[in-house]
């Protein structure tokens, strides 16, 4: 008989191998995904299939993430009110409609920031590439920031505050959301 501690123990495994697939690496899913960092972001936490549609809207003077309040082009302001500690970065990716695309999959991002870490609140904004649609959202504090999920200690969330599932990630349809026009504001707590 399983005891729900054993339970519990596979339900983290399950949500862990979700979440690692929102970390993935820079330099392979740019090679995967056939998109590559343009020249003025390079250094900068950023990447994903849909990078070269927004990487103009990126101000490579600003930290990444930087909500600018003058900013008259479609995106998403993402607050994090629970980040229990300034260590390592929080790492966020967007996805766009498609379930099959949807965390885990290869290519599936359509951009990915990896902001340091600050105790408390946090706001990140990210460019919509596709405007006005729908689109979910991912994230992790990788509070030892070696690019992979810890899954007894580190934090996850999701858009809509969407629950991981016994076998993994929320569905798509659990975390999907309908971006307006312009600023389209969201929280997400993590869950540690």
């Amino acid at each position: 008989m399983t005891s729900s501690w054993q339970i519990r123990q596979r339900r983290a495994m399950l949500v862990a191998a979700a979440v690692i697939g929102v970390a993935g690496s820079v330099r392979a899913e740019g090679e995967e995904a056939g998109a590559s960092i343009p020249p003025r972001l390079q250094g900068l936490a950023v990447s994903g299939r849909a990078l070269p549609l927004v990487a103009d809207r990126i101000d490579p003077g600003k930290p990444l993430g930087y909500c600018n309040p003058a900013n008259d082009q479609p995106e998403i302001r993402v607050t994090i009110p629970n980040l229990r500690n300034s260590r390592g970065n929080l790492r966020i990716s967007l996805y766009g409609p498609d379930a099959d695309q949807w965390v885990g999959t290869k290519g599936g991002k359509l951009i990915r920031f990896d902001v340091p870490a600050q105790k408390g609140e946090m706001k990140i904004c990210m460019p919509l590439p596709y405007g006005r649609g729908i689109y979910a959202v991912g994230l992790y504090h990788d509070e030892n920031a070696n690019e992979k999920y810890g899954f007894t200690s580190e934090g996850y969330g999701f858009s809509n505050n969407a629950k991981a599932g016994l076998f993994g990630p929320p569905p798509h349809k659990d975390a999907a959301f309908s971006a307006g026009q312009l600023e389209n504001d969201l929280e997400i707590r993590l869950r540690y």
